[in-house]
């Protein structure tokens, strides 16, 4: 089965010229209210035309007696009507659809009906015989798609197959006319007879080769001037209808050639050889015609059936086919789901891993920015955006913060005797006795140069005191390898402001514990010096 864009096409169970309408798609007469167009306008006085020649035709089939000709043929006498009104009809409901056909049949029968005398109401009902066959035909032609463009032998076979059946359901109207022109039994059979034989061999022998010449020509001009949409197949339901007035069309022809048979038996005189012989005569030929229609029947019936059962077969496998191919296209949909799912979480885990790096980047980045790049401590700035905020902290939860101030003794000295890499070897061993000797609340900061600072949270001054001793003895234990020998000895000089005691804010804390620095150094280094409490500027000014 041909798939296009994940969806399965509908192929139809019979071949046909591409491009080309089926006799199921019927034009809507509808169409002949938009006057206006040229195409229109052509087939509305074409149709108007074909239907006042049925009417003609109609007439002249009654003026010239048409009906029930007998002939004999194969030893049998057989009668048939010539109607040429069914030919123009047939072929309107083959090429344009079933209701372009059946008023023009319906028309011409009712107005034959009446010239020949019929009441009325019998000739509104006469007047449905035709349009019921053709009925048939179009319905049937509808159920199972079949081209109308007889191109190989089972779709010829298939025509006059619905042909002969559908001439069945049209004879029907011979009970009315044989009503109401008050016929015997025999004329009653002439009569059927020669309806149903006659509409099947004009179908046969004339729009048989009519359609096979003229209907790609007429349809691909129908196709230019009235374009169809898609192609849909009938319901269950009309498929099953239509095969059950096959069925009964069968039944019907049984019953009818064997009950007029019968009436056709009756002789008036009991005792006469000629009767006899006439009876015997009749029933021959009547045995005769229904075993060649019966036979010609079961064939068409056969066939048809046989074409069902491709259809439905085809149907069936169409169904399947169209589940394999919605099937393959939701393992397709599923399979690309799950690829592009495994593709997204791929996606997660390197925007993760990328998120992880951008992280680190900006931790790096932040670390620089608040690092000192030789000893890793805190850098001034960072110093100046964390006080005020541990001051605010302090203030709202009611502890004092201590500040201190270092500066490492003889530094300058240190550089100029040993060198800058042991000066900064200095550094970094202060530092890491910063680290380890404070407290996870606390924090020290790389003030600039030798000297450094620490933040002390929630203690008091003699306890920050003792802490900056002990600082004081792990940095004297030091040792560090220099180039004229190990340097020992080392030590700084601190100055310790507390808060509130000593300034409430960044600025005045900071320069409260520098002056007492500078206090600890005027006193001889290697000291420790708490800020005065009420201790005037000028006098600061004057220790420094």
């Amino acid at each position: 089965m041909p798939v296009r864009d994940g969806l399965l096409e509908s192929v139809p169970l019979f071949a046909s010229v591409p491009g080309q309408p089926r006799a199921s798609q019927g034009l809507p007469l509808r169409i002949l209210r938009h006057w206006q167009q040229p195409a229109v306008q052509r087939l509305a006085l074409l149709w108007i035309l074909n239907l006042l020649v049925c009417i003609v035709f109609g007439l002249l089939v009654v003026q010239w007696q048409w009906f029930a000709i007998s002939m004999h043929f194969g030893g049998t006498d057989l009668h048939v009507t010539v109607y040429p009104p069914m030919i123009l009809c047939l072929l309107w409901v083959m090429w344009f659809g079933v209701i372009w056909g059946a008023i023009p049949a319906y028309l011409s029968t009712f107005v034959l009906a009446l010239y020949s005398g019929m009441p009325l109401q019998w000739a509104l009902l006469f007047g449905l015989a035709d349009p019921l066959g053709l009925l048939v035909i179009g319905t049937v032609y509808r159920a199972i798609q079949m081209p109308v463009v007889l191109n190989t032998a089972s779709q010829w076979l298939f025509f006059m197959a619905i042909c002969f059946i559908a001439s069945v359901f049209s004879a029907t109207g011979s009970f009315v006319w044989s009503h109401t022109s008050q016929l015997g039994d025999a004329g009653l059979f002439g009569i059927w007879q020669g309806w149903w034989l006659g509409g099947f061999l004009q179908a046969s022998l004339i729009n048989g080769p009519i359609m096979a010449l003229a209907s790609p020509a007429v349809l691909r001009w129908r196709m230019q001037h009235f374009p169809q949409p898609q192609i849909r197949l009938m319901e269950k339901w009309r498929l099953l209808l239509t095969s059950a007035l096959g069925v009964l069309g069968v039944l019907g022809f049984l019953w009818l050639s064997l009950f007029f048979s019968t009436g056709s038996l009756r002789i008036s005189q009991p005792n006469s050889l000629a009767d006899w012989q006439h009876l015997a005569l009749v029933t021959r030929e009547s045995t005769i015609a229904v075993y060649w229609v019966m036979t010609v029947l079961f064939l068409a019936m056969v066939f048809l059936g046989y074409r069902f059962f491709l259809h439905w077969t085809h149907e069936l496998e169409r169904a399947a086919a169209k589940t394999a191919a919605e099937r393959d296209i939701a393992l397709r949909r599923q399979a690309e789901a799950e690829a592009a799912r495994a593709d997204m979480e791929l996606l997660n885990q390197e925007l993760a891993i990328r998120m992880v790096e951008v992280e680190s980047l900006q931790f790096q980045l932040q670390e620089q920015a608040t690092r000192d790049p030789l000893t890793y401590l805190y850098n001034r700035r960072y110093l100046h955006e964390t006080l005020p905020i541990e001051l605010q902290r302090a203030q709202r939860q009611q502890y004092s913060v201590c500040v201190v101030m270092i500066d490492l003794d003889f530094f300058k000295a240190v550089n100029d005797r040993h060198g800058h890499a042991v000066g900064d070897a200095v550094l970094v061993t202060l530092a890491g006795v910063l680290r380890t000797g404070l407290r996870a609340v606390d924090f020290s900061a790389r003030y600039g140069g030798e000297e450094f600072c620490l933040v002390l949270a929630d203690i008091d001054l003699v306890m920050a005191q003792q802490c900056v001793e002990q600082l004081q003895r792990c940095y004297a234990s030091q040792h560090i390898r220099g180039v004229g020998g190990d340097l020992t000895g080392l030590t700084f000089s601190a100055g310790i402001a507390c808060c509130p005691l000593h300034g409430a804010d960044e600025k005045s804390l900071l320069r409260a514990a520098d002056r007492a620095l500078y206090k600890a150094k005027a006193d001889g280094r290697n000291c420790i010096r708490l800020a005065p409490d009420g201790l005037l500027d000028a006098e600061m000014d004057t220790l420094a």
